[in-house]
């Protein structure tokens, strides 16, 4: 089961966000694209940081996060990419329909009559925005004055807008484990 953020919750760290990327990263709220580690040893040796053989990428983080200059440089010059949660995010009247036509969609099923086909699709993407909103993206939806900013508020949300989810289908929006 993928738990990290979705692309869309995320944008690239700037040499200004030193402090916010740090605590992203502390709480395990941050995408890192890695340049070729080879490159990047003989970068961070030219730098005076530690290079171990073994956990150098621990290292690296360590040092970089260490202080404003370092993730500066880090940022600018070594190739490393981070991306950290967006402040916030608009889901669009196109991608509401979306949702709401995997929420309507049924397949007929012989003696059983209409069943839902494509609900596990939902869950998947309600569990994409509350993990997003779980790590502080304030999540509006166009055309309304909805305004997600608390897992009971994406619930409460979610469950108003496609309610037979909870009693019909086994995976659940609030856990990543089913």
């Amino acid at each position: 089961m993928n738990t990290s953020l979705p692309t869309w919750a995320l944008r690239a760290a700037t040499p200004e966000d030193q402090g916010f990327a740090r605590d992203a990263h502390r709480r395990g709220r941050t995408h890192i694209e890695w340049p070729d580690l080879k490159a990047l040893r003989a970068w961070a040796k030219q730098q005076g940081w530690s290079t171990p053989w073994f956990g150098f990428e621990k290292a690296f983080i360590n040092t970089m996060f260490e202080s404003q200059e370092n993730f500066e440089r880090a940022i600018n010059e070594s190739g490393i990419a981070i991306h950290i949660p967006k402040r916030d995010h608009m889901i669009s009247v196109e991608k509401l329909r979306e949702l709401d036509a995997l929420y309507e969609e049924r397949e007929d099923m012989g003696g059983l009559g209409p069943r839902p086909t494509r609900w596990g699709w939902l869950v998947e993407e309600l569990r994409e925005i509350r993990r997003a909103v779980e790590a502080g993206v304030v999540v509006k939806v166009e055309g309304t004055q909805t305004v997600l900013k608390t897992w009971q508020g994406f619930y409460d949300w979610a469950h108003g807008r496609y309610h037979m989810l909870e009693d019909g289908y086994d995976s659940w929006i609030g856990d990543d484990n089913s």
